[in-house]
Parts: structure tokens; C-alpha cells; sequence
């Protein structure tokens, strides 16, 4: 990988991602002991293997885990986590080269945190072909096994039904508390700031939430009934239903401003929305002029946290804690040829991330199968955005203005 002119600029983006991809250990927020071994970096998943142990119960990767645990494995496969170690990861990692595994080793932390995976990324540096298990990401063996033994939330019905393989298993509370996903999910305490407040704090925000004192926790909604989808801001139902957005529309009088009022409230999610520096919201409000938006008429509203991309600036922070609302107000002269009012908000879970490879692509020279990875992650990234929720409210022809109204570009 090579820089672009004689000034190294791709350093601070190189930081921003491991900042972005890095957190903390698991003892850095009120935890336990069993939570303190259980999350030590890299994780010891494999290790001495049992004795007169079937192939099948040796294997680690998640599609070995499928062949019993069918429903797990499926749902797994379109979540997020399964994604963990995609071109866009794989790219930088590639890119950065055997001389710096100390800042792998960061991104590896979370994004392929068993030593395994590790193992294979080191061999993909060396000229290998990335291993099967890295590939995978977070997978079924990070969250469930240790020196090959099976961990997981307790399961009476499971154990009382007699079935019991892998030679044992070994239930914990803790897989059912918010505390099990810090390790990956928070910053501790002296990690990045900006204005005052953490980089990544899912955990601190819901700690101080009415979420916590009820005891919903981030398994109620992310993994309901013990699904492993891991649903989050990437699923537009799972979205809509942790909001509360209403549209309210002035009656208009003659030839007055048009006078709308848009509120969006956090009703449902258990921390800020959106709580990462990676996603936005835009909602929007306009005239709708045959099918166009009437010059001059949108007004915007963005949701979320925007910083630099060498973390050294905020842009912003409009994101809304537990129970907040924010409202965009609109008093707008009515355009001549508008017909309806139109809202309409846009997520894109990925906005961040589209800046950064953007900017990548822009700054490095890289090798085509370096470049290829990353155009392909920011394909897939730009891909991401969707509509969240939009609605069309028709105008009375009787109050419209008499003065004509130019030719509009498309939205």
C-alpha cells in the first residue's frame, strides 16, 4: 500500500478505523469473574483435543454448529455478525501489512476474536488464502466455546429433555445480561472521546436508561426468544418499531405559508439512536410538484453523530436519548405549483463507513485485489440506505398561488 503525493495523509484514516473498530476489555464496566476469563483476548476456543470426540463435535466453524443447530445457524448467517469480517475489514487489514498486527490485532479484537482466527489472518498476510473460520467472523464458536467446551444461557427444558452432547455443557446467567456484550459494544472509560462523550458507549447509555431499571436488556430486543439475527439499525421493521413519528399539518389559510410539524421520538430503543458515530437519519419535508420537489420548499432534519474522520472533530450530535424527541419545524410559502406535502425519513446504517472507503479509495494507492475489496464494501455499504417511513398529504387546488413556479429538478 502506498501513499498518494508526499504527505502521508492516510494515517489519521487508518486510526479512525481502528478506533472505530476497537473497544474495551470486558472488565473495564461492573462485571464478573466468569465474564473477565471468558472475554480475554485472543479467545482460546481451540486448544488439546478431548478424547474419542466425533469429527463433527471437533469442528469450530459455524456450519459444523448448523448441522444441529439449524435455526441458529440460519439466522446467524444473515446477521451482522456473519458480516463481521467482510471486504471492507479484510481490505484495510490487507493493506496494512504484516508491519502493523499490533493495529490488526485491534480491528481482529472484535471483528475475529478467537486465536484461530487470528492464526489465519497472520498466514493471510504471509500470501495465504484468508482460513475458513476468519472468514466467518463473529461466529457461533467466539460467543459459545472455550478450550472446546460448550458455554451458553441456562437451558432447563434443554438439559431436563437429556440432551446432552459435546460432553457437557456449561450454562451462565450472564449470557442473558446486557453486561455479556460490553466486551465488544463499549469503550471503557478512558477511551475516545469527543465533547465529553465516548466514541462507542452502547452500554453507559443504556445503564442510565429506564430500560435498565426494568431489566430489558440488550438479549430482549437483539435476541428475543433467543434468536441470533441480532437485529439493529440495519432492519428497517425492527427500526420503525422502536419509533414514534407523527406528522402534523397546519390548516391552511389562502395564499399562507404552508406549516407542518414533524416528530420523531425514541420510544423504543434501550440506548441513543442511533447510538454509533456510524449511522444517520434524514428526514425531510417538501412540496411535491409533478413529482418533483418544488424548488426551495425541503427542509432537513439529520439524526446522529457525525466526527471527523481522524476523530478529532464533531460535527454534530443530535441523536436522541431514551424517551426524547426532536421535531422539524416547517413554515414554507406554498410554491405555485405544488400539490401535496410530502415527509419522509432515510437511514443510512452505513454513512460513516461510506465516507471512510470513499476517502480510501481516494488517498491510497492500493494493489487491484486490495482496490476490489474495497469498492466491493462500499458497494454494499452505500447499498445499506432505506426508507424508513414516508407520507404524501394533498393540497387544496382552491389555495394555490397565482404566480407560475420554474421547472423543478428531480429529488
Amino acid at each position: 500500500m502506498r501513499k498518494r503525493g508526499g504527505r502521508d495523509k492516510a494515517s489519521g484514516l487508518v486510526l479512525a478505523c481502528a478506533l472505530w473498530l476497537w473497544a474495551a476489555p470486558a472488565w473495564a464496566w461492573p462485571t464478573t469473574a466468569f465474564l473477565s476469563r471468558y472475554w480475554h483476548r485472543p479467545l482460546p476456543v481451540g486448544g488439546r483435543l478431548p478424547p474419542h470426540w466425533p469429527a463433527a463435535q471437533l469442528a469450530l466453524s459455524a456450519r459444523a454448529c448448523g448441522q444441529c443447530h439449524i435455526r441458529q445457524y440460519r439466522e446467524w448467517r444473515r446477521s451482522r455478525h456473519a458480516l463481521a469480517m467482510g471486504p471492507g475489514v479484510v481490505g484495510q487489514l490487507m493493506a496494512a501489512g504484516r508491519g502493523r498486527w499490533a493495529f490488526i490485532r485491534g480491528c481482529l479484537f472484535c471483528h475475529a476474536p478467537a486465536g484461530r482466527q487470528n492464526r489465519e489472518v497472520r498466514a493471510a498476510l504471509m500470501g495465504a488464502a484468508l482460513g475458513p473460520m476468519a472468514r466467518q467472523g463473529v461466529t457461533c464458536a467466539d460467543c459459545h466455546v472455550r478450550a472446546y467446551r460448550r458455554f451458553g444461557p441456562p437451558l432447563e427444558s434443554y438439559l431436563a429433555a437429556g440432551r446432552i452432547v459435546h460432553d457437557g455443557f456449561t450454562p451462565s446467567k450472564d449470557f442473558t445480561r446486557s453486561r455479556f456484550c460490553i466486551s465488544c459494544h463499549q469503550f471503557h472509560g478512558n477511551g475516545a472521546r469527543l465533547h465529553g462523550a465516548l466514541l462507542e458507549n452502547v452500554y453507559g447509555e443504556w445503564r442510565r436508561s429506564r430500560y435498565a431499571r426494568v431489566g430489558v436488556t440488550c438479549q430482549t430486543c437483539h435476541m428475543p426468544k433467543g434468536r441470533h439475527d441480532f437485529y439493529g439499525i440495519h432492519n428497517p421493521r425492527f427500526v420503525r418499531k422502536a419509533l414514534t413519528i407523527r406528522l402534523r399539518v397546519e390548516p391552511q389559510k389562502a395564499k399562507r405559508d404552508l406549516v407542518a410539524r414533524l416528530s420523531i421520538m425514541n420510544s423504543g430503543v434501550g440506548h441513543d439512536f442511533p447510538t454509533y458515530t456510524t449511522p444517520e437519519v434524514v428526514a425531510t419535508i417538501w412540496q411535491d410538484c409533478a413529482r418533483h420537489i418544488c424548488p426551495g420548499t425541503a427542509r432537513r432534519l439529520v439524526i446522529g453523530r457525525r466526527i471527523s474522520l481522524d476523530l478529532e472533530r464533531q460535527y454534530f450530535d443530535t441523536r436522541l436519548k431514551p424517551g426524547q424527541a426532536r421535531q422539524l419545524s416547517y413554515d414554507v410559502a406554498r410554491a405555485a405549483h405544488a400539490t401535496a406535502l410530502e415527509a419522509r425519513m432515510i437511514v443510512s446504517p452505513d454513512a460513516a463507513y461510506v465516507r471512510f472507503f470513499r476517502a480510501y479509495l481516494a488517498r491510497y494507492r492500493l494493489t487491484p485485489k486490495e482496490r476490489a475489496a474495497i469498492k466491493r464494501a462500499l458497494a454494499r455499504d452505500e447499498d445499506s440506505r432505506y426508507v424508513l417511513w414516508q407520507t404524501k398529504r394533498p393540497l387544496s387546488r382552491a389555495t394555490q398561488p397565482d404566480s407560475p413556479s420554474p421547472t423543478s429538478p428531480d429529488r
